[in-house]
């Protein structure tokens, strides 16, 4: 019997928008990149907003491609970043799609008491962050009434694509448990935070269950981009987190994890949710992850200092630069490496990102900074340093809040590949830490879609495929 499959994952993120076909032979994934166009904030009238129409027209092309590679599409999923959301009345979508690095949402947590935050995280499992989408919902309410009074339907991002392709209407778990709206013991919508957020608990849809059909993507967009068949659009773990977990070569049900893309989510794997006091003075917050998992994690800065870094190195030399000789440049530098805080507020969204390093790592420096100068070996070796702390702080805290031993750390995504980074963790926390394949989202976008073809196919068996499909590099700690 053949049981090879050609699986669509859409992975979605802050900096890139990519199409990822992966062929499954019965055994294990291979995947192959087919599509990445770069992805960026809108600004409109002093908000941010990401494009739909534009990313959407990406993913149809990018599917268009895929097909094109094989014999037959036989499934899609998608996977996107979390908390954004856009509001629809009975027609159609209201209002552009609002960026969380809006300043909406914070002012609306900034009012809160400190009772109110300690009952809402025991309510949902979910730390009081100023991105989560109940705050933005409040900032809307104050800020854009009149889009708020015509709301029927919220639409998370991945929920947007899937509702474009099929029609259907659903919230996917992973992705609506960043919105801090789920009970954490029901894993239903709470109307104590429908109250707050001054919404309906009916502005959510049925929620979805991974591994199950939603619906099979239009006929007209079918034959607008060249297919004759028909093709079924799978739930799978929608955050991008959550695919990127699932996706762990790890024999253990429960594990140390840094997923590192454009934010860092660090944490660990858990049978169930950890609702306690500790937790919740660690700042750390439960996640729904693949099948009903919990993933323990801190959301703490990544990659997205480094991008702002590299756009800023090109703009200041007029000339691009690739990833690995971005990176190399840290290589050059023999000084003293002077580390800083990657969460410090200063650094969510500056102006220049290098300078409000620069001002932080050398203070003596300002006149020289002020006029451009910058010494880039050493920006990028602080960074890259600071980053990696960031890292094994948090996983020392996520360790004592699990009281669990672990053997070794998995870092996946794009940031993956910094060595350097990945090095610095290991130092720091002692323990081996082992770079996954950077397609760690696609691989467990793809591996849910499988359980759909396989609904007999227990949990062990998929991630027995996962652990047949990425290739892994370790580090051992040096110090």
């Amino acid at each position: 019997m053949d049981n090879s499959l050609n699986l669509v994952a859409f992975d979605c993120g802050n900096s890139s928008i990519r199409t990822i076909l992966c062929r499954f032979d019965g055994k294990k994934v291979v995947s192959e990149l087919i599509l990445q166009e770069p992805n960026e904030m809108t600004v409109s009238g002093g908000y941010y907003y990401w494009d739909m129409p534009r990313i959407f027209g990406i993913l149809k092309k990018g599917l268009s491609m895929a097909a094109e590679k094989a014999d037959k599409i036989d499934s899609v999923g998608i996977c996107t970043w979390g908390v954004d959301f856009q509001l629809s009345d009975d027609d159609d979508f209201l209002e552009k799609a609002l960026c969380y690095r809006n300043t909406i949402g914070e002012e609306q947590l900034s009012l809160l008491p400190e009772k109110t935050k300690r009952d809402m995280f025991y309510r949902t499992g979910i730390l009081c962050d100023k991105i989560n989408s109940i705050y933005m919902l409040r900032g809307i309410k104050e800020h854009m009434p009149s889009v708020m009074e015509r709301a029927k339907k919220i639409f998370l991002v991945p929920d947007i694509f899937v509702y474009m392709f099929t029609g259907k209407e659903m919230n996917e778990p992973s992705e609506l448990s960043t919105t801090q709206m789920l009970d954490v013991r029901t894993m239903a919508i709470s109307r104590e935070q429908c109250e707050y957020a001054g919404v309906s608990p009916e502005l959510f849809s049925e929620i979805g269950r991974h591994g199950r059909l939603i619906g099979n993507i239009k006929r007209e967009i079918l034959d607008e981009i060249g297919i004759a068949y028909d093709i079924p659009f799978v739930c799978v773990p929608s955050h991008d987190t959550a695919c990127a977990v699932m996706a762990i070569p790890s024999g253990e049900e429960k594990y140390l994890f840094v997923s590192s893309g454009t934010w860092a989510l660090i944490g660990a794997q858990c049978p169930e949710p950890v609702v306690n006091e500790k937790v919740l003075d660690a700042r750390l917050t439960n996640e729904t992850g693949a099948f009903g998992r919990t993933t323990l994690l801190r959301n703490s800065a990544g990659m997205f200092i480094v991008q702002r870094l590299k756009a800023e190195y090109e703009n200041e030399t007029g000339s691009k630069i690739s990833w690995n000789d971005f990176t190399a440049l840290a290589d050059d530098y023999t000084g003293e490496i002077r580390t800083f805080d990657v969460n410090d507020g200063r650094l969510f969204n500056p102006e220049v990102m290098v300078r409000q390093i620069c001002a932080m790592i050398s203070p003596s420096q300002e006149e020289e900074t002020a006029k451009g100068r910058y010494c880039w070996p050493e920006i990028l070796a602080s960074t890259y340093a600071s980053l990696g702390d960031s890292y094994a702080e948090t996983l020392s805290t996520v360790k004592e809040c699990t009281e669990e031993t672990y053997r070794e750390v998995y870092i996946v995504g794009g940031g993956s590949k910094n060595a350097a980074i990945n090095q610095r963790c290991a130092d720091r926390i002692k323990m081996p830490v082992v770079a996954c394949d950077m397609e760690c989202s696609s691989v467990g976008n793809a591996v849910v879609q499988i359980a759909y073809f396989h609904p007999e196919y227990s949990y062990e068996r998929l991630r027995g495929i996962i652990v047949d499909s990425l290739q892994v590099k370790r580090y051992d700690p040096k110090e």
